[in-house]
Parts: structure tokens; C-alpha cells; sequence
């Protein structure tokens, strides 16, 4: 089997890279996968982020750092190329359906699916846990589900500082950017159509 994909998050705090989990859940890795190939993510801000918790990031509207609909946002509805099956996927209302197949726990550095409190939410829209969080587990006893998606296998200390930002309502009050989000370690659907790539 073919080793996952890995993304490099540039931040302007430093970059971190993460394996993502395309073989575990497939959906979700492939929806965070086609986003970032499309320069969704890129320009964006982190816009929740609590220390010894997680930091959080993905909505349209931080593209403002300031906007009050900052954490309300999401992709818009379409379709996107599972990358395992090669099946369409939809993107309905801008969700795609909890994924949950995989036993990843909510651990440090790992990168789990945000969502509204409500089941099938997920869409754009992940933390990066900084602290064990195991609570948060879709197989666990608690209410919030939240399948992981990736793991940080360096910068993890970026990440950190990160989420020991100052903040105002849990919203860093320096805005912190993503300058970009890149895929590599896959053939992208956009390349094959394209001819490059």
C-alpha cells in the first residue's frame, strides 16, 4: 500500500507537516485534500485558540481576522473525488458526513474534524489538538464527536506556541495567518484531468 499523503501548513508563526490518514478515512482526508488543492485554506486565520487545549482554523470568514462570523463558515456544496475508491463524494450544504471508522484518538498532534454540536457538520473547519483530548473521540462516552484525520509528524512545537497566543473570546489577538496549505505524496484528480501538476 502506498504511504498517506502529507500536508505543510506555512503559518506565520512557522510551518508544520502532518500525514493524513487517506487510508483510514478516506472521505475526510479526501475532502481536507481537494480544499487545500484548490487554495481553500490558504490566507485563511486561526480563529479559536486555547491554550493547553487546541487551536482551531478552516472557516471562509477568517479570512477577515476580525469578522464576527469568524468560526460560522464552511465550504460551499459540491462534489469532491474520493481518493481511495475514486467515487464521487458529495459536499452537501457545504458538510460531508461524519466518517467515523477509525479508532485515532484525539491525542497531541493530532488533527481532528470541527463541527457545529450537531451530527454530519464537518466540512472545512479542524483543530490541532496540543493536549490529550481523548474526550472528544467519536467512540468515546462523551457528547462531542470529532474523527481525526491526520497527524503532525513535525512543528509540532509550532502548534504549540500557537495555542499559547494571547487571545480575546479565545481569538488570538495578533492575527495569526495560513499562508498556505500543501498536498504532496498523492496523484491529484485536478493533475490527471490537467495534464500537469
Amino acid at each position: 500500500m502506498a504511504p498517506n499523503p502529507s500536508a505543510s501548513f506555512e503559518t506565520s508563526e512557522g510551518t508544520f507537516v502532518a500525514e493524513i490518514f487517506l487510508d483510514r478515512v478516506p472521505v475526510t482526508a479526501s475532502n481536507f485534500i481537494d480544499l487545500a488543492q484548490g487554495g481553500f485554506f490558504d490566507g485563511l486565520h486561526f480563529h479559536r485558540v486555547i491554550p493547553d487545549f487546541m487551536v482551531q482554523f478552516g472557516c471562509p470568514f477568517a479570512k477577515d481576522p476580525y469578522s464576527k462570523a469568524a468560526g460560522s463558515g464552511g465550504p460551499a456544496a459540491g462534489n469532491f473525488q474520493n481518493l481511495c475508491t475514486g467515487a464521487t463524494e458529495r459536499r452537501k450544504e457545504g458538510n460531508i458526513e461524519d466518517e467515523f471508522c477509525s479508532q485515532d484518538s484525539n491525542a497531541p498532534g493530532t488533527l481532528a474534524m470541527a463541527n457545529c454540536g450537531q451530527p454530519n457538520t464537518g466540512g472545512s473547519q479542524f483543530f490541532v489538538n496540543v493536549a490529550d483530548n481523548s474526550f472528544l473521540d467519536w467512540f468515546s462516552a462523551g457528547n462531542s464527536k470529532h474523527p481525526v484525520f491526520g497527524r503532525i509528524v513535525s512543528g509540532f512545537d509550532v502548534a504549540v506556541k500557537i495555542s499559547k497566543a494571547t487571545t480575546k473570546d479565545d481569538r488570538p489577538v495578533q492575527p495569526i495567518k495560513m499562508l498556505s496549505v500543501k498536498v504532496s505524496g498523492f496523484e491529484s484528480p485536478r493533475a490527471q484531468k490537467s495534464g500537469y501538476g
